[in-house]
């Protein structure tokens, strides 16, 4: 019983040091809207008009929506994007998806942007519009927020790994490392991956509290309950060795003697 519970107790601990900070900005979540459905809609590309299924059913799709005229985190997005790609160099087949959710881009303007990144001519990366940008954003859990005084639009970094059945397998928010990059591109191709939720204000049984701002983890209340059993049967089993003497004597007095 205490190796099972010793078990739970370091797995707990473990699972917490691989948490990072996804950003949680602009209402994004990483484990929202995971294995929905992303939104059929067309896609305008330098190759010619086609269907957001007809590029996911020939092989996974990584999605990234970034707009041109963006003077934020757009640019280094891609950058970090195209060099961890290169530095991965994973030999699965996917391609990655880069579609404008500015309604006032065109495909000119996403061609420049595909040239200035030295991406034109590679296979691998498609840049798109689409005339249905809301519905695509929306299933995609992705809401950027209009700045009319900066004429800029507020909004964080999302790569949305979609399998070959159009469902959303993971999510990432943010400039990524090669690693979290790697687990997307195998969760894309439907390899299985432990997975477990990150703490939240609402889950009262988690082993520990993560503040995204300081990046500081906490024990919570629910690590109480996983020792809870240990500390019980470490007290019982304290209480009975104590009483156990004097258990034993006041027996032995109790029994008469025997008579000759």
């Amino acid at each position: 019983m205490y190796k099972g519970i010793l078990f739970f107790l370091i797995a707990c601990l473990g699972f917490t040091d691989a948490i990072s900070d996804p950003g949680a900005g602009y209402n994004l979540s990483e484990e929202k809207g995971l294995y929905a459905k992303i939104a059929d809609v067309p896609l305008n590309t330098g190759s010619g008009n086609i269907r957001l299924p007809e590029l996911y059913q020939q092989t996974p799709v990584m999605l990234a929506f970034i707009f041109t005229r963006c003077t934020g985190i757009c640019n280094p997005f891609l950058l970090h994007l195209k060099d961890n790609l290169e530095s991965l160099g994973s030999k699965e087949k996917f391609k990655v998806l880069v579609v404008s959710f500015d309604p006032a881009d065109s495909l000119s303007d996403l061609n420049k942007l595909a040239y200035r990144f030295g991406l034109q001519d590679n296979d691998q990366w498609i840049f798109a519009t689409t005339p249905q940008i809301s519905k695509l954003v929306n299933s995609a859990g992705f809401y950027p927020v209009w700045d009319s005084s900066r004429q800029q639009f507020d909004h964080d970094a999302l790569l949305v790994g979609i399998d070959k059945e159009g469902l959303i397998t993971k999510k990432l928010i943010g400039l990524r490392d090669v690693k979290s990059l790697n687990w997307m591109i195998r969760s894309i191709h439907d390899e299985f991956m432990l997975s477990y939720p990150l703490p939240r204000e609402n889950m009262l049984f988690s082993c520990f509290s993560y503040d995204p701002v300081t990046g500081k983890k906490s024990p919570s209340f629910g690590l109480l309950f996983l020792v809870l059993p240990a500390i019980l049967t470490i007290m019982l089993l304290v209480w009975f060795a104590y009483q156990s003497p004097k258990w034993r004597l006041k027996s032995a007095q109790e029994i008469p003697p025997a008579k000759n």
